[in-house]
């Protein structure tokens, strides 16, 4: 009788180890400033939080119900941040070039400019970085959030009310741009005017820019030809500009079934979103076109021209970090080596002076 009873404990024992986790409902609220034409929060909307649910459907252990929050419903383009970070909501849309004080190493491909306009080769080289520099990540862990998926837009160009034939056209005219992108206008005799995609077709509309440095895939959804019918293709290149996010209690808190759905579906979701931002940018260009804006394109010597006009952003930027005990030149020095690793080159050597 001993012995059955100690057969039945060990079975029930090893049927209990082997059982997966208990079921648990969940439920996350999602937060972006931007609205769901930018393709970044579409891609979370119509792709992360249908496939994650679908995912953990099939398993038919946990379910989620989502609360989302776009259009800074909750929180503005510069407060999703701490939206995520307080516990306000639990995933968050982070355009972090607006962060640059609190995540100075994410903003790499804005002391870099003239780069390639690949996004999809261009994300693969930002995950590289993030593995080979660990302060990049705990930049985020400080801000008491895991980066979940890197998110990249197409390349930037001049949106403008007058023509740009070439860069002394830009003298004393006022050009908006959003974060350490307005370092982009140095020397060019422009002057810079911080402002963000929310907030670019009113400012023009007023009169309170000329123009605006954005990206191509937002110029047709914004409807900025109508008060900027000139587009100037100078290529500055696709940058590494938001991410997603989930706040890291919420996360060391999710059992590891739900977490390896939620990575895997992010990783799909960053190169869907690349493609989406590539695609998007060529047919955006096209509807302006037929909205009536013109294209002029500048060439390769004039694109060289402009990226020697600039002070040495990248070195400033990386002896800065150094300086504040950060990695700025290690991680300067060796996303120049992914970039060139893969085939990619600027029109400046950036970690020269």
């Amino acid at each position: 009788m001993k012995s059955i009873m100690k057969l039945c404990l060990a079975t029930s024992v090893m049927a209990y180890a082997a059982a997966p986790s208990l079921a648990e409902d969940f439920s996350f609220t999602v937060v972006a400033g931007h609205p769901p034409i930018t393709k970044g929060v579409a891609g979370i909307r119509d792709f992360f939080i249908p496939e994650v649910n679908r995912r953990l459907a099939e398993k038919g252990e946990h379910t989620i119900k989502w609360t989302e929050a776009y259009a800074g419903a909750v929180a503005d383009v510069k407060g999703v941040l701490e939206a995520v970070e307080s516990g306000v909501a639990e995933f968050g849309y982070v355009p972090h070039l607006f962060e640059g004080d609190k995540l100075p190493l994410e903003q790499i491909t804005y002391v870099t400019p003239f780069g390639t306009d690949d996004l999809q080769k261009l994300m693969k080289i930002i995950v590289q970085l993030h593995d080979e520099i660990p302060e990049m990540n705990e930049g985020w862990s400080k801000a008491n959030q895991k980066l979940l998926a890197p998110v990249g837009i197409d390349t930037y160009q001049f949106m403008t009310a007058f023509e740009v034939k070439d860069i002394a056209d830009l003298e004393g005219k006022k050009i908006g741009a959003g974060g350490l992108a307005l370092n982009w206008l140095k020397g060019t005799g422009a002057i810079p005017v911080s402002g963000a995609l929310t907030t670019y077709y009113n400012a023009m509309s007023t009169g309170l820019y000329d123009g605006i440095m954005t990206f191509e895939s937002a110029i047709a959804p914004y409807k900025f030809y109508e008060v900027a019918p000139y587009i100037t293709k100078i290529n500055f290149g696709a940058k590494y500009s938001s991410a997603l996010t989930v706040n890291l209690d919420t996360w060391n808190s999710l059992p590891e079934d739900v977490q390896q759905i939620m990575e895997t579906v992010a990783d799909e979701y960053r190169d869907r979103t690349a493609k989406a931002y590539y695609d998007a940018g060529v047919a955006s260009i096209a509807k302006a076109v037929e909205n009536g804006a013109s294209v002029l394109e500048l060439s390769a010597e004039q694109r060289s021209a402009y990226a020697a006009k600039l002070p040495p952003l990248a070195t400033e930027w990386a002896a800065k970090l150094d300086a504040q005990g950060l990695p700025g030149t290690k991680t300067l020095e060796t996303y120049i080596r992914l970039s060139k690793e893969a085939g990619l080159g600027f029109s400046r050597d950036w970690a020269a002076q």
